[in-house]
């Protein structure tokens, strides 16, 4: 495909990046019918792994990282992957996967603070504003009605999704010296297959509680095979086209509707009910990371980088 023809390509890789991981919230609560929790993502990676290494062996893309770097892998696909999924599986086993979906939505703003205070940057007022507001919409979601109520499940989901934002923010940090000298795709992949075998402590509990694989539906199936080849392993490549093509600012924006997909679906397919207090909080976080995305000559710097550091 021609170079003039690359930008309508992203759009559509981005709509279609969008919809997965949308998506992948309501195939996640699907799954939990009948698999546990932690047992979802460690059969998510061995597909992701499977299918990403496949992928690596025709395009030429695995290449020999050093000891220090595997260390790093494997730390960063420790708190990215396997705490990240544990978090948030757990986590929609009592929340709906529309507050899910919003309040791992809002991880731009809680990364940029933790930058912000890790490596001493300068924030303008106008930027913290809009991150204390969508704190505000995060707070409104996680407690569900507006008040605390540490009983509620709800409110223990929501806790444990919070967990899993949390994990995502050491993995951005770790990933940030790795994504220097090596595409997204290749550590995505040795962080995908080096994550099958953290995985096995904390699969130990649950393998009581396996199914045979000959028991599970076809709908299972399905949406097992849709999280681990599209939500963890295409989407990312997708991703990556999409940010070589449109920048890091436009896809970012891109990636505010996430929720929105999620909201709609859950709606519908899961018959999820939104409380006005959530629409409150939903509102007030996708308006902040709207302002906070709008593009400037800071973010155009932010895209530069971006493209330098993941290779694309």
């Amino acid at each position: 495909m021609g170079k003039q023809n690359a930008p309508k390509l992203a759009v559509v890789l981005l709509i279609f990046t969008v919809l997965a991981w949308g998506l992948s919230f309501i195939s996640t609560k699907i799954v939990l019918t009948q698999l546990p929790p932690i047992t979802i993502a460690f059969y998510r990676q061995i597909i992701a792994s499977v299918f990403l290494i496949l992928w690596g062996i025709v395009s030429k893309t695995l290449l020999r990282v050093s000891l220090r770097e595997w260390i790093m892998i494997m730390i960063s696909a420790f708190f990215g992957i396997v705490l990240y999924f544990a978090f948030e599986n757990t986590g929609l086993q009592y929340t709906t996967a529309a507050n899910a979906s919003m309040i791992i939505s809002a991880l731009p703003v809680f990364t940029l603070l933790s930058e912000a205070i890790i490596y001493k940057m300068k924030i303008r007022r106008q930027l913290v504003w809009w991150i204390m507001i969508s704190i505000g919409g995060v707070y409104l979601l996680v407690t569900d009605h507006g008040g605390l109520d540490f009983s509620s499940t709800r409110f223990i989901g929501n806790s444990m999704v919070l967990g899993a934002m949390a994990c995502w923010v050491v993995y951005t940090a770790f990933c940030k010296k790795l994504l220097e000298k090596h595409s997204t795709i290749l550590i995505t992949t040795y962080q995908s297959l080096i994550s099958i075998f953290l995985f096995i402590p904390f699969i130990i509990p649950e393998i009581k509680r396996w199914p045979t694989l000959t028991s599970l539906s076809v709908s299972v199936w399905v949406n097992l095979l849709f999280l681990g080849i599209f939500c963890s392993a295409l989407a990312y490549v997708w991703y990556a086209y999409a940010v070589k093509n449109l920048g890091a600012t436009i896809s970012t924006v891109f990636l505010n509707l996430i929720p929105v997909v999620t909201m709609v679906t859950g709606s519908f397919l899961l018959e999820e009910i939104i409380t006005g207090w959530q629409i409150i909080g939903i509102s007030l976080i996708l308006l902040s990371l709207f302002q906070l995305s709008k593009p400037t000559e800071h973010h155009r710097k932010i895209d530069r980088v971006f493209q330098e550091e993941h290779g694309v």
